[in-house]
């Protein structure tokens, strides 16, 4: 079939559905989107909540629990002990499908019934990291987010195989690191980015295989460098002492230094590493014939993908979150771990197949609008069907979801092919991971079908301001565990856990001075956003597709002349 160019529903902007894009569709038996990408992707990740969590009770045990809903929603929440239990399963919550209404709005009943988990996680896969969300197969962690096979990590987010580090974004196989974004297989390594294979490393950017450096940037299997300056090993031990790096003050000064020091040294054309074939999009590694990706790792024939943190996704289209075996998913958010054919679904996982339009399914295959439901099969509305009841039943739904579209309070239908309407949601817009990477104004969100809170976070009395915090490790006592921390940039309380504060005694580094939201938000502020611009290569002229904007400040070269230079 030949390009198509179509206006799109939501934000009535033109997109173009490419041969292969049908070929896809036709394989996954879907009509073409009618809506964009961004808007698509938008819509799902709308859906998810990462990185918002309220304190409130479990509607089952009654025990205090960390949770992605806050305790004034009106729904059912349960621990992650309580939902993972064996006493219920969801089919206590069993409707029978009624033709005279849209499918999606009984979905929408169903989805008011059942009772949630709390956190997002596969639960039996812990060890002591209760207070984590969107996490497995990992022990001793706090406040660690989208995180997997991680083991005493704190306050650090998009992660797989890391141990003990704190304030890390986007890490991978590594240990020790601290205050660093895109590190890969890294040991000692501190407020670095983009970094690979490197050891004893400090505010240093897209070095590789490289040891004891500060500062530095686009260097390759170098060792004593400073600002990219080259030292004898014994100078650099003696440049080493003086400049400090227990100190929180010389810390700071080196970090603004290091900043200036980067935007004099090109960047690539985009960020991730050579081992692609036929790649396009940021933050991609160890991937094939995927396009327009967005920090992924391990995919082959993927489009539209973004946070693909574990290996391998195959076969995939506008999926976003976390791939450990998936296969064949289109339009569907958080569903991964041994997932094959899921369509306009999220929160799914552990050992799926063949499921269209579910949430909150875990062990299942063949079901058709199921919500919290638990290692059951052939079901639809959580109602169990013989294989040949549900199959007949399911074409029916898709042939009535056709000409019986849900019809959301903007007038927008969905029939079926779409992902969920933006007001089934159960999280408010700005609560949502859709609004850390596309930040909209309250009239912005609600003008487009989200929905919106104004209940502010809670507020904690201050027992000590950060400007009073001991300037190095060596003088902090643990004391400090007692203390309400006055955020140096929001003003807002926070704590140091015992985890913490061992491990940065372990590591020589002062109590950092702004709480962990404040940090967390500065991390993420480093991150190129899911775009990609025209621009020209900056050394050669050729027209590139990049992640950099033509506005920004960085020097951007083309993969060709980047390798030509540093490689």
């Amino acid at each position: 079939m030949n390009p198509e160019t179509k206006n799109c529903i939501n934000c009535k902007k033109e997109f173009t559905v490419e041969e292969s894009d049908f070929n896809f569709y036709e394989k996954m038996k879907v009509p073409a989107p009618t809506w964009c990408p961004e808007c698509r992707l938008i819509r799902r990740w709308s859906f998810s909540n990462t990185w918002s969590l309220f304190w409130r009770n479990c509607d089952k045990c009654g025990e205090r629990t960390m949770s992605m809903y806050p305790p004034e929603d009106k729904i059912t929440v349960y621990c992650p002990k309580c939902w993972w239990a064996d006493d219920w399963d969801g089919t206590e919550y069993a409707m029978d499908y009624d033709p005279s209404r849209p499918f999606l709005e009984q979905v929408k009943e169903l989805s008011e019934k059942t009772p949630y988990t709390a956190l997002e996680n596969v639960y039996t896969s812990l060890k002591n990291s209760s207070y984590s969300n969107a996490l497995s197969w990992s022990k001793d962690c706090y406040q660690i987010f989208w995180a997997d096979y991680c083991e005493s990590v704190y306050y650090s987010s998009l992660l797989n195989n890391v141990k003990y580090s704190i304030d890390c974004l986007r890490a991978k196989d590594s240990e020790l690191c601290y205050e660093s974004v895109g590190i890969t297989k890294c040991y000692n390594t501190f407020f670095s980015m983009e970094c690979d294979a490197c050891v004893d490393v400090w505010f240093s950017r897209n070095c590789y295989n490289c040891m004891n450096c500060i500062g530095c940037a686009n260097l390759r299997g170098e060792s004593y460098c400073i600002f990219n300056e080259k030292y004898t090993k014994e100078d650099y031990m003696e440049k080493l002492k003086e400049l400090n790096l227990q100190s929180s003050a010389k810390l700071r000064g080196l970090g603004q230094k290091a900043q200036y020091f980067w935007l004099t040294k090109p960047y690539r054309v985009y960020s991730g590493n050579s081992l692609n074939l036929n790649v396009t999009g940021e933050y991609v590694y160890e991937s094939k014939n995927a396009k327009e990706m967005y920090i992924c790792t391990n995919a082959e024939n993927c489009k539209w993908c973004q946070i693909i943190t574990v290996k391998s996704s195959k076969d995939c289209y506008d999926y976003s979150g976390w791939g450990n075996g998936a296969t064949m998913m289109y339009e569907s958010v958080q569903v991964g771990e041994n997932v094959n054919n899921i369509m306009f679904s999220y929160y799914c996982t552990l050992d799926l197949m063949n499921l269209q339009y579910c949430f909150w399914n875990t062990a299942a295959k063949n079901n058709f609008g199921c919500v919290n439901l638990k290692r059951k099969s052939y079901c639809i509305l959580n109602k169990e069907y013989s294989k040949e009841e549900f199959e007949k039943l399911k074409e029916k739904i898709i042939a009535d979801m056709k000409i019986n579209p849900y019809v959301d309070k903007l007038g927008r239908k969905f029939f079926y092919g779409e992902f969920f309407p933006p007001e089934m949601s159960k999280f408010p817009y700005n609560k949502s991971i859709a609004m850390r990477f596309f930040p909209k104004t309250k009239e912005q969100a609600l003008s487009e079908g989200y929905a919106w809170t104004d209940k502010a976070d809670a507020v904690y009395e201050i027992t000590l301001k950060a400007d009073l915090l001991p300037d190095i490790i060596e003088k902090t006592s643990e004391e400090i565990l007692k203390e309400i921390i006055g955020c140096a940039n929001c003003g807002r309380g926070y704590k140091i856990t015992k985890g913490e504060y061992d491990l940065l005694r372990k590591l020589d580094l002062p109590v950092p001075h702004e709480c962990p939201k404040c940090r967390e938000n500065k991390r993420f502020s480093k991150l190129n956003p899911p775009k990609l611009y025209k621009r020209t290569c900056d050394k050669c002229g050729k027209d590139i597709i990049t992640a950099f904007t033509p506005d920004r400040p960085e020097t951007v070269f083309c993969e060709k002349c980047y390798q030509q230079e540093f490689a």
